[in-house]
């Protein structure tokens, strides 16, 4: 290969990777880390879901390890403490949002309207789960939570995909799928709090979510360093 042929090749992934969308082009504050939570200071009762995301069913609560704007890392009291001593995945904060059989049932959520998508383009949603399984909370919360609940996850109201329950107690897990985005005027996201999913299991589930990301495909990547390499190809065949 000429000098000529692989500084075109260098250029055209270079081109590539300024077309390709940044990793959280989609999806705004998924770690929680910006924007005020709780205004007034952490309640149970409130919602503590900072823009750009807002709650949807019932009351999603806010951890934050430092206890500036959040539950601290000795937990929810009311909760019998409730993920005391977890960090976050990154960063200081994380959201808690439950699924339980009391009061007719509960399924907590949260929700985000983003940038657009490009239709027809296969798109990544990621995310880290934890779960505080240990029996904690009472029924007067929607306790005791024994179960590893999932998350699912509705774009603009149509199920998408599911974020699976996790396999060790209080550890954050590595969750995804991907989805390949609809003709839409607007775009919302939704996570929804589901029970743990064994059969006959119906337990209550507390979980933990965190590093929220939605990344789109590496197809334009690919196609873009292809073309670039044929470019080279040929002209090295003409040289």
């Amino acid at each position: 290969m000429t000098r000529y042929s692989s500084a075109l090749s260098a250029s055209a992934l270079a081109v590539a990777s300024l077309l390709v969308p940044a990793a959280h082009a989609n999806i705004v504050n998924g770690g929680f880390e910006s924007g005020v939570a709780y205004g007034s200071g952490p309640n149970i009762f409130s919602p503590g879901t900072p823009g750009p995301w807002f709650a949807t069913a019932w009351s999603p609560d806010m951890y934050d390890n430092t206890g500036a704007d959040g539950w601290g890392i000795g937990g929810i009291p009311a909760y019998t403490n409730m993920f005391k001593g977890m960090p976050a995945f990154q960063g200081n904060r994380f959201i808690g949002f439950a699924a339980s059989t009391a009061f007719g049932g509960i399924n907590e959520a949260f929700a985000q309207t983003t940038s657009p998508l490009t239709p027809g383009k296969t798109y990544t949603i990621s995310a880290h789960l934890a779960a505080d399984d240990t029996g904690n909370a009472s029924s007067t919360y929607g306790g005791p939570y024994f179960g590893r609940g999932q998350v699912d996850v509705l774009l603009n109201g149509n199920l998408i995909g599911t974020l699976t329950q996790n396999t060790v107690s209080l550890t954050w897990e590595s969750r995804s799928f991907s989805f390949v985005a609809p003709v839409a005027s607007s775009y919302t996201f939704e996570f929804i709090a589901q029970l743990d999913p064994n059969p006959g299991s119906g337990h209550s589930s507390y979980i933990g979510l965190d590093d929220i990301r939605c990344v789109p495909g590496p197809g334009a990547l690919g196609t873009l360093a292809l073309a670039g390499c044929l470019v080279a190809r040929r002209r090295r065949s003409a040289c």
